[in-house]
């Protein structure tokens, strides 16, 4: 894959090529989006190509890029949290690499992913290099959360931002990865436009059951009485609470999208989406109502069932209220 054939970002990240090639800007860049907009993706280009000796950069055939590929460039760092967060030893290793003369002649190339989980003092331990980088080392910091780095960090980056592309364009890039056309539509719509997030689905053969049974569990909710029989569907699927939420925020916006008039970004599912009981608002709230409790060590079931137990309290109100506007 050329910079060039990044979807939605080709000219400038050229652009933003050359101009690292030629040193005219700071030595290390922030790339800023969400999950799966293709920041990562990015950094690896922009590293490959900054090591390539071929033609037309990155070639991927040259034996520089070969070994970009199988992660065995030796000029070529990367740092990524191995449990929760990345810490100070880690860096200060990486800081003493740094120090080395490159193998190749060329640059220290560093890929940070993750980079919101640097701890403090691991941020604080790499802010001296970034301020006076030993060499010609290049930084790419890679974050879908950038306010958990410290000001001083951000202000000796510069921001490269990503979004999610629009349903259209995100399956034109999964067709041009080989996906069928309807699949590729769907999962675009699914992944809201993310083709990291999409591809991700695309590869969980277990994905698309786990979202059934969570549109199941929201299709059985009528009232009070349906509360306990609606979350048990659901209760035992351990591990899998972050992507149940996510799962219902998608339904939920596609309600919001539906009960207005709009058209969903899940293809196909305007019909199921228009019978459905629930009010998109209030269940939209009831997620991040859920995912405040499960941060504060409340259980999964108790937290869907007061979810489920606030849906129906408030739910069949507001559908009521939009109902009356209307």
């Amino acid at each position: 894959m050329r910079l060039s054939e990044f979807a939605g970002y080709g000219d400038k990240m050229e652009q933003l090529m050359r101009s690292v090639q030629a040193g005219r800007i700071v030595h290390a860049l922030l790339l800023v989006g969400p999950h799966g907009s293709g920041k990562r993706t990015m950094a690896r280009l922009f590293a490959q190509a900054m090591v390539c000796t071929g033609s037309g950069k990155p070639c991927g055939v040259c034996p520089a890029c070969k070994r970009f590929l199988a992660g065995s460039h030796p000029d070529v760092k990367t740092l990524r949290p191995e449990k929760k967060t990345i810490g100070v030893d880690e860096v200060r290793d990486l800081i003493d690499a740094l120090s080395l003369r490159t193998y190749e002649g060329g640059r220290h190339i560093v890929l940070i992913e993750q980079a919101d989980k640097l701890t403090p003092s691991a941020q604080n331990a790499l802010l001296k290099t970034l301020e006076s980088p030993s060499g010609d080392a290049m930084f790419f910091l890679i974050t879908d959360a950038p306010g958990a780095l410290l000001s001083t960090i951000v202000s000796r980056c510069q921001t490269v931002r990503f979004s999610d592309l629009s349903v259209e364009d995100c399956a034109g890039v999964l067709e041009r990865r080989g996906m069928p056309p309807e699949r590729a539509r769907l999962l675009a719509g699914m992944a809201q436009g993310s083709v990291g997030r999409a591809l991700e689905i695309d590869a969980d053969g277990d994905w698309m059951a786990l979202r059934e049974r969570v549109i199941g569990s929201l299709e059985a909710l009528k009232d009070r009485a349906s509360v306990a029989a609606a979350a048990v569907r659901l209760e035992d699927e351990k591990g899998a609470e972050g992507g149940m939420l996510e799962i219902m925020e998608l339904w939920a916006r596609d309600l919001m999208a539906v009960q207005s008039g709009a058209a969903p970004y899940q293809a196909g599912e305007t019909d199921r989406l228009l019978r459905c009981r629930l009010d998109g608002r209030a269940l939209l709230k009831g997620v991040i109502l859920a995912r405040m409790q499960l941060g504060s060590n409340v259980s999964w079931p108790n937290a869907l069932e007061n979810m489920y137990f606030h849906l129906t309290e408030t739910g069949n109100s507001e559908r009521k209220a939009l109902s009356w506007q209307r």
